[in-house]
């Protein structure tokens, strides 16, 4: 080969090498995912959007409304995603989410089962703030969840569910009592996959 014809395809691949590198990875999936869970409590009706369109993100949409007899009163509410996707009755969802702890499925979990992780779970979210008029909302991003497959997909074999709490979470690493994390259970939703 001549001279030139290795200058030229050398030259020919230095353009596709910085044309491959013009664009910076954004981590945008080809195929968005989407679910939802429609929530309800005595007196509570509300729903959740969940959004993965960004590789390790899932952005949370949440609103919900209280009749006035109802126990979503003014104020902040603790809001988690609960590791079992069922709600009858509101304690069928369980702990708080935390991936796959199966040791035969993620031999390298290291998870404090019960609160002792708290506020640390996958499933810890922030509170939910609930006007005067008893209509709450919550935006956010996790990137401690995924709606793809994984070890902290919300999706495992038994589901995931919201649970919305009487009370505030204190955030308190190993809570005190029982209701530093938010207390009773007024309003569940579980958490289902959109085509």
């Amino acid at each position: 080969m001549s001279r030139i014809v290795t200058w030229m395809i050398l030259g020919v691949g230095a353009v596709v090498l910085v044309s491959g590198c013009s664009r910076p990875y954004t981590g945008k999936l080809d195929e968005k995912l989407h679910a939802k869970a429609m929530i309800a409590g005595p007196g509570i009706t509300g729903e959740a959007k969940l959004y993965q369109e960004y590789e390790g993100r899932v952005r949370i949409v949440l609103k919900l409304e209280g009749t006035a007899e109802s126990k979503l009163t003014p104020g902040r509410h603790a809001i988690h995603i609960h590791e079992t996707g069922a709600c009858d009755p509101f304690t069928a969802a369980k702990g708080h989410y935390d991936g796959t702890v199966d040791p035969q499925v993620n031999p390298e979990a290291n998870v404090t089962p019960g609160l002792g992780n708290h506020p640390y779970h996958l499933g810890d979210l922030p509170n939910l703030m609930v006007d005067e008029n008893r209509k709450g909302s919550l935006y956010t991003i996790t990137s401690r969840v995924t709606l793809s497959p994984g070890l902290t997909t919300l999706f495992d074999k038994d589901g995931s569910a919201f649970i919305i709490h009487g009370l505030e979470d204190q955030y308190l690493p190993d809570p005190p009592t029982k209701d530093a994390p938010g207390g009773p259970r007024i309003a569940c939703g579980v958490i289902t996959l959109e085509k």
